[in-house]
Formats: C-alpha cells, sequence, structure tokens
C-alpha cells in the first residue's frame, strides 16, 4: 500500500473512528432524553436530507475528485469552486422553494403523519450544512489535505454531539423545539469550512502526488456530462438505502421506525472501513488511471476488499450476535428488534461496502450510464421485496430486502470490474477471511446461546468471548500466505 495512502487512510480513519464512536454515543443520549416517536423523525429527517443531497450537489464532489486531484492549476479550481458551488446553491434554493411550498405533503411522506410540517426548514437547514461541507471537501480531498479533512470531520463530530448534549441533555425536549438551532449551528460550521476551503485554493498548492506538469483542464460540459447519469446513481442508490424507512413509517409509524433506524445506526459500524478505504482510494486510483497504470489500479482495488472484508466481516458478525442483548442496553428497553435483523443488516452493509469498492474503477473508466443501470436494478428489486417482506414480516422483511438487494450489485459490479481492468474476484481469498471470521465468532456465540436479549447476559464474559475470537481470527490470518493483518501491519 502506498505510503501516502496508508498515511491518509489512517487519518481519516481516526477522524471517521471518532465521528462514529459519537454517534454511538448520541444513540444513547437521545434514545433516552426523546420518546421513540420524536426519535424516529430525527432519523427521518436525517434520511430525507440525505436522499435530497445528490439533486442539491448533482454528483459534483465526485467529478471534483475525478477531474482535479491531478495539477490542473489554481486558476481553474477557482473558477469551477465558484461555478459548481453556484449551481449547487441555486439548486438548493429551487428545491427549498419547492418542498416549502409543498410542506404539509411533504412532511406526511417523510414522517407518515400530519403536524411535523413545523420541522420541515431545519430539515432544509441540515441539507444546506451537509451539502456545503460535503462540496468543501472534495475540492479537500483532491488537493490531498487528508489531515485537514480529519479535522473538519473532528470537529463536525464534537459540535454535533456537544450541540445535542447542550440542547436535550435534560430530556423532556421535543424535536420542534431544538432541532432550528442544531441546524442553524451545523450552518456556521458549513459555512467556515466553505471559507478555508476557498482560501486553500486561492494560494493554489498542488497535491500531493500529483503530476508536476499540467493536465488539460476539463469544460464544464464535460464535467456535467459525467455528473448527470451520477445524480440518476445517487439517486437510485439513495433510494435502495432508503426506502424501507418510508416503507415501514407508513406501514408501522414512526416508533417501529425508530428501532429500526437505531438497529440500523448499530449495525452500520462497519461502513466505517469502506467508507475510509474509499474515501482515500479514489483520488489515488484516480491518479493511477489518468497514467493508464491500470495494473496498479487492479492490484489496490483487490487489496481494498481484501482489508474491508478482513475488517468488516468479524464485526458484523459480533453485532449480529450481540446487537439483540446490545441495542436495549444502549437505548431503552422500548428498542428491541429481532436477531435476524442485525444478522441481515451485517450482511448488507458488508454487500455494500464491497460494492462501493467496486464502484470507483467503473467510475473512472466513465461507465457511469452501466452503473447507473446497476443502481436502477437493485433499486428496483430493493422496492419490489420490500413490498413483498415488509407487510409480513416488518422489520426482518425490510433487512432481508436490503442484504438480497446489495447482494446483487456486489455481483453485477464485479463482472464490470473485471471488463475494465485486468482484474478477478478475489473469491477463494474472501472465502478464506469468511471462514476465518465463522470459527472466529464461535466464543462469543457459545456465550450469547440461544441468542436472545435476556436480561442475564454476562457482559464481561461477553467482553472475554470477543477477545477470544479476536485473538483466534487474527492468529488463523496470520499463520497463512498473503496475511491481511501482515500487509496492514508491514512498512
Amino acid at each position: 500500500m502506498p505510503a501516502t495512502l496508508r498515511t491518509g487512510t489512517a487519518l481519516y480513519a481516526s477522524a471517521l473512528l471518532l465521528d462514529r464512536l459519537l454517534g454511538l454515543l448520541l444513540l444513547p443520549l437521545l434514545t433516552r432524553a426523546v420518546d421513540p416517536h420524536d426519535y424516529g423523525a430525527w432519523t427521518q429527517t436525517a434520511v430525507a436530507a440525505g436522499l435530497l443531497m445528490p439533486v442539491v450537489l448533482l454528483a459534483t464532489p465526485t467529478a471534483i475528485v475525478r477531474s482535479f486531484s491531478a495539477a490542473v492549476g489554481a486558476s481553474p479550481r477557482l473558477h469551477f469552486f465558484g461555478r459548481l458551488g453556484g449551481l449547487a446553491l441555486l439548486l438548493f434554493l429551487v428545491i427549498a422553494a419547492f418542498v416549502l411550498a409543498w410542506r404539509e405533503p411533504f412532511a406526511r411522506l417523510v414522517y407518515g403523519e400530519t403536524g411535523r410540517a413545523v420541522i420541515v426548514p431545519a430539515l432544509l437547514a441540515v441539507l444546506a450544512a451537509d451539502a456545503a461541507v460535503d462540496f468543501a471537501t472534495a475540492w479537500l480531498r483532491a488537493g490531498g489535505r487528508m489531515g485537514l479533512i480529519s479535522a473538519v470531520l473532528a470537529w463536525r463530530s464534537a459540535l454535533r454531539y456537544g450541540v445535542v448534549l447542550w440542547l436535550v441533555g435534560e430530556g423532556g425536549v421535543a424535536l420542534a423545539d431544538w432541532l432550528g438551532t442544531y441546524a442553524a449551528v451545523q450552518c456556521m460550521l458549513a459555512l467556515a469550512v466553505l471559507v478555508v476551503t476557498l482560501a486553500l485554493l486561492r494560494r493554489g498548492v498542488e497535491p500531493a502526488g500529483a503530476a508536476v506538469s499540467t493536465v488539460a483542464v476539463p469544460r464544464l460540459r464535460d464535467l456535467l456530462s459525467f455528473c448527470l447519469p451520477l445524480v440518476a446513481l445517487a439517486i437510485f442508490t439513495s433510494f435502495s438505502a432508503t426506502f424501507d424507512r418510508f416503507l415501514l413509517v407508513h406501514l408501522l409509524g414512526l416508533d417501529a421506525v425508530a428501532v429500526y433506524a437505531a438497529a440500523v445506526s448499530l449495525c452500520g459500524v462497519p461502513a466505517l472501513f469502506y467508507t475510509v478505504l474509499g474515501f482515500t482510494l479514489f483520488p489515488v486510483l484516480a491518479r493511477h488511471w489518468g497514467a493508464g497504470r491500470r495494473d496498479e489500479a487492479a492490484r489496490l482495488s483487490t487489496q481494498a476488499l481484501l482489508v474491508f472484508a478482513f475488517l468488516c466481516l468479524p464485526v458484523a458478525l459480533t453485532l449480529a450476535l450481540a446487537g439483540p442483548a446490545l441495542l436495549p442496553l444502549l437505548s431503552t428497553a422500548d428498542y428491541r428488534a429481532e436477531p435476524q435483523v442485525f444478522a441481515l443488516l451485517g450482511l448488507s452493509v458488508a454487500a455494500f461496502g464491497c460494492y462501493q469498492i467496486l464502484l470507483y474503477t467503473l467510475l473512472l473508466d466513465g461507465r457511469s450510464r452501466q452503473v447507473l443501470a446497476l443502481a436502477v436494478g437493485a433499486a428496483v428489486l430493493n422496492a419490489a421485496l420490500n413490498l413483498l417482506l415488509a407487510p409480513h414480516w416488518g422489520t426482518v422483511g425490510a433487512a432481508a430486502a436490503a442484504a438480497a438487494s446489495n447482494g446483487v450489485m456486489v455481483l453485477w459490479a464485479a463482472r464490470l470490474a473485471g471488463r475494465v481492468m485486468p482484474w478477478r474476484f478475489p473469491w477463494a481469498r474472501l472465502g478464506r477471511i469468511a471462514w476465518h471470521a465463522l470459527a472466529a465468532a464461535v466464543p462469543l456465540a457459545a456465550v450469547l446461546w440461544p441468542w436472545h436479549a435476556a436480561p442475564t447476559v454476562s457482559w464481561p464474559l461477553v467482553s472475554a468471548a470477543v477477545l477470544l475470537g479476536g485473538l483466534l481470527y487474527v492468529a488463523l490470518d496470520w499463520g497463512r500466505s498473503g496475511s491481511v493483518a501482515r500487509m496492514l501491519l508491514a512498512k
């Protein structure tokens, strides 16, 4: 693994780990300070903002990293920062006007009930803040400024937790009374990040690892041509990831969505690994791809898949086994989900992470239309499975639909990736990692048998079983040729 990629990954991983830890701390804070109805509305606010994000940004962050990771000079960067930023602002204003004009129907769609229209402006402010930070960090990624990105992420995470603690720490405060203040603070942070990014772009320092000679400056028409299929891709991907929430909120109500969202938050911890790897891998892959070094891009993609699986699978299995007992402990006794939900959500996260890593090579090869077709197919499959399973099996059916659709995306993406570079999906090596993870999960499974959320769970014994399983997992890998653990520790 290249030194720049290793260093950037370590920096970003540290900040993202802090973000995930504070996110997990938000779970017990919010579930105990507000009632499940308000917690469900809080999660739906985040889901709705995330669904609108691709439309506001028009997928420009991906185009920025793809086109400006090489040395193109300060003037073109400033030019496109202004033009793309202005376009994003215009799109946000159009969306905001539309949403505010039809506030009540929009609130019923998102929250499944009347009376929530009062928090729609705060939802829009959260959307604006998140979009601004994502736009700014795309330019920082293109400039190889992983340290600064890590600092921004850490500050945003700490501020988010601190503001929520300040606003609802004593409990008994309705969501409508504090969400607006929370959103305003996030907007102030986003504005500061934009100002700092603009100042750095004016300095015109080239990204680490960029070519000495400049490359052709992309045209706005070319950037938008690249982005438009990605907008549809992002919308369908977000739709696939969130359709179950919108269906469940109308089938079962906000209380059931609150429990499902809490389980998703807990099982989503392994998403840390593919987020870190993808965030740092894509700019490096873009430079190799631009230089015609597809063999190196294939090697890095394989390494990223192996590292992701090595880190993700044992964590996903641990959460699948311990989740039914752990979730009520982190929140309240009202937050109980079936064991099958945790197992299926863990499988879904693992499959989606593999897909995300493979997606980068397809985008670099300009296969955005094929990727879009993949996302559309997965979204249609996900919606069909949800409509078939969720009405009968509730949250278990929704989790099964997510796992199945993400599994299909991996198989399809692997086939396409083999067409754009000299690469084959490492089935054998990933299978070995999976068997090691299953073997390492045996001590924990034995301790938690019969795998239900019993009040008599001995958490010291669970911790000892997890530690024993972790040591066994590393030992099984260490003794094999091509050990991922030794690759991670290699200098």
